[in-house]
């Protein structure tokens, strides 16, 4: 393992002081009284990134943890918000689906939108595995806390990933009366509110309601809006949207739980309806190959907004249509207690996703036909999606305790189907009365391709997948009070059949046909942690990885396996007025999987035989004043893969740098009670790559660049207003208005991207009782 020398020197020196740091903490004198308004020591933040609830500061492993006030300081809604402070976590806003953020964390993605792919990263709601990335840019009503776990997982957590694990953990009931509520007006003409009330607790059984409702109008507007298609089933009607990054979402979430004592059952459901067109997908260039017809299509009668690479107000997408996505899940969560010190735990659950993806357009104009004189619209490249998903998982657990031994047994089971069908058009003319059937060959449907392309699944697909996974998994870990040695295993078997009805040259010249694809894993894990005091320590974690093999389009592709090794210090110095946690990593993986996309193959996975990560992360929380909490993250990393063996060169899309800095300021507080708090952050990324698929010519198109976002909130807290307290908020975010690209693609016809949410601003006023 080759790691840069300077992290190394500054990892050695930072080890090196971790004794004379330990004897500093020992004689640190004690806190002074609150009312001084001195600094009193930072706060626990709980975690269960090792299915038990302790303090995050204990975890010999690289977590990232906020809990409920951080959660609203920061605006954290849903998954795709998270990627603000964590270090190495990227997330991205792509194309091809409103609802599927691209994730990047230590290097290592998800966000396919291939039901035949697993994620690197385990997204999990309430301990449930999320199956499909592909449906995770909704609200969740009632979010306590977020806990994100970098480097593999499987030894303790449900579904085995690479990358890490990301979970959500809704709110319990309390089983006291209460009503919290807050309203939202903002630019974009957004509006919006969540109201949470806990009932009284009827005998053992506890509840809790949360309602939220967020809209707002898009970002750039259309100038080809309410253009009407009308296709058969299962599409329908598709008209074009008004304005590109729009939102209108309703979601409810309900917990009950009934405590017996011992016995404790807790049932959870979430849902979520949102209506949301994407970002605009502009035209940045051509493709060489592509640029001569492109000079005869791009002109005449047609809606042509030239390619440019500074973002644009307004964009011809005459066929990019709101999309709807609809997510609920059921969870029920039984905890017995056989003894104080052991316990039998079950979470069984149900999660179904349906998305009508609609309309997309990627070639960046509203085109008519360029060359026989029809006057019928006409694409150059563009898309029709709509799918389903649903999934069943059981996980059961045996915890337990043995004087200085904590261990876990645990067996996991998964089971989904998915429905998708995507066909995508290449050079077609629609037709301008009757119904719109895509073709699956010559002579069949009522589309045109003046490109000669002989079906609309050329590119596309229509397929239902049927995915199983089952596996059992223990960890032990020894405890002292100066060392604690851990470690775990797990055995996986996956099973996947993709059933092609039409893809590629199915069914016009071989028929559709079904595949099947079979593979299994054993993984370890061993950490040893040294505990220099209560309030410090350092590990060293050694730990492997496994990612699913399967097939897409027919084609088999083998699984991703990982090895990966971490140290890492966690320490709370000068009387816990100072947080910092640090971690070293190196990772070597094999059968990297990347999904690539071209007009001629569709979408397909590269494989890269081999790849490494070297990277370091920092956190930092500092109490320098009373009423003053600073933070910090920083990630630095590495990424090399090796080229394909058929595909060629394969890019890293992760950023090498990420870094954030932010301050909170708690004013002193009034005689009534109530005080002022200002927020600021700041986030950096730095410079990526966009397209798996290096391209010379385009390459500069689909670079994204680095940028420094800042968000600003000023709140006034605990207004007694009615026998109330009352939170109001005013917020900005991008407040210098940055217009950076936000991902970009070659789809070797055009060059299309997306660009950043631009400055958004706006007032929060809430209740509690």
């Amino acid at each position: 393992m080759r790691f840069s020398r300077a992290m190394l020197l500054g990892y050695s020196a930072a080890a090196a002081l971790c004794p004379a740091l330990a004897r500093a903490q020992e004689q640190a004198p004690p806190p002074t009284d609150q009312t001084s308004r001195a600094p009193t020591g930072l706060g626990d933040v709980v975690v269960t990134a090792r299915r038990t609830e302790e303090r995050l500061q204990d975890v010999p492993a690289a977590v990232t943890g906020y809990n409920e006030a951080q959660i609203a300081a920061l605006d954290i809604k849903s998954f795709a918000d998270i990627g603000k402070t964590v270090p190495n976590l990227d997330v991205q806003r792509q194309f091809g689906s409103a609802s599927a953020p691209q994730f990047y964390l230590r290097g290592i993605s998800t966000g396919s939108l291939k039901f035949e792919s697993d994620a690197g990263i385990g997204l999990y709601i309430d301990g449930v595995y999320l199956g499909r990335p592909a449906g995770t840019a909704f609200d969740l009503a009632d979010i306590e806390r977020v806990e994100v776990l970098r480097g593999p997982q499987g030894t303790l957590f449900g579904r085995n990933s690479t990358g890490g694990a990301i979970n959500y953990i809704t709110a319990a009931p309390t089983g006291t009366f209460g009503i919290r509520a807050e309203a939202t007006v903002g630019n974009f003409d957004r509006y919006g509110g969540k109201i949470t009330v806990n009932l009284p607790a009827l005998g053992p059984l506890s509840v809790r309601v949360s309602y939220l409702h967020d809209q707002h109008d898009g970002y750039v507007r259309n100038l080809t809006p309410g253009r009407s298609y009308n296709f058969a089933a299962p599409f329908g009607t598709i008209r074009s949207a008004d304005s590109f990054g729009a939102e209108n979402t309703d979601a409810v979430g309900v917990a009950a739980r009934l405590d017996l004592g011992r016995f404790v059952a807790d049932y959870k459901f979430d849902y979520t309806d949102k209506v949301s067109t994407q970002l605009g997908q502009q035209l940045l260039g051509f493709d060489p190959s592509f640029a001569a017809t492109a000079g005869a299509i791009y002109r005449g009668a047609s809606v042509v907004i030239p390619p440019s690479t500074r973002r644009q107000d307004a964009l011809p997408l005459d066929f990019t249509t709101p999309s709807r996505l609809r997510i609920q899940g059921h969870s029920l969560t039984l905890r017995y207690d056989v003894t104080d010190d052991i316990s039998i735990k079950s979470i069984t659950a149900y999660r179904k996703l349906d998305e009508f993806v609609g309309g997309n357009d990627i070639d960046g104009a509203a085109l008519v036909d360029p060359f026989t004189g029809t006057g019928r619209p006409f694409t150059v490249i563009s898309s029709v999606e709509d799918r389903h998903q649903n999934q069943w998982s059981e996980e059961v657990q045996l915890l337990g305790k043995t004087g200085r031994f904590d261990w876990i047994l645990g067996g996991f089971w998964f089971r989904e189907v998915g429905r998708d069908d995507n066909p995508v058009f290449l050079g077609d003319l629609f037709p301008t009365d009757g119904t719109i059937v895509p073709s699956q060959g010559p002579g069949t449907g009522t589309t045109t391709s003046l490109f000669g392309v002989p079906s609309d699944y050329l590119a596309g697909s229509n397929v239902a997948v049927r995915n199983k996974s089952i596996a059992g998994y223990g960890h032990l870990a020894y405890k002292t009070d100066h060392i604690e040695l851990a470690g775990g295993f797990r055995y996986t078997k996956d099973d996947r059949l993709e059933r092609i009805i039409a893809g590629g040259l199915r069914p016009f010249a071989i028929p559709a046909a079904t595949f099947a694809a079979s593979s299994d894993h054993w993984d370890f894990d061993a950490t040893a942690t040294w505990i220099f005091n209560p309030n410090m320590r350092a590990y060293a974690r050694f730990a492997t990885g496994y990612l699913s093999g399967g097939v897409v389009g027919g084609i088999p592709f083998k699984p991703e396996t990982m090895n990966s090794y971490e140290i890492g210090f966690k320490g709370d110095l000068i009387g816990r007025t100072l947080r910092i946690n640090a971690a070293l990593f190196h990772a070597d993986r094999r059968n990297v999987q990347t999904l690539a996309f071209t007009a001629a193959a569709g979408t397909y996975i590269i494989s890269a035989p081999t790849a490494r990560e070297n990277g370091f992360e920092l956190e930092l929380t500092a109490l320098p004043t009373a009423g003053l909490t600073f933070n910090a993250s920083f990630g630095y990393l590495d990424n090399k893969l090796s080229p394909d063996p058929v595909n060629g060169p394969v890019n890293s899309l992760a950023p090498r740098f990420t870094t954030s800095v932010g301050g909170q300021y708690d004013f002193v507080h009034l005689s009534n009670g109530s005080y002022a708090s200002l927020r600021i952050d700041g986030f950096f990324r730095d410079k990526r790559l966009s397209d798996p698929l290096p391209n010379s010519a385009t390459g500069n198109l689909t670079t994204l660049p680095s940028r420094f976002d800042i968000n600003a909130r000023l709140s006034v807290f605990d207004l007694p207003v009615a026998g109330t307290k009352v939170k109001v908020s005013a917020w900005v975010q991008n407040l210098t208005d940055n217009k950076a690209l936000e991902f970009a693609r070659n789809l070797s016809t055009t060059v299309i991207g997306v660009y950043q949410v631009p400055r958004t601003f706006g007032l929060t006023a809430g209740f509690a009782f």
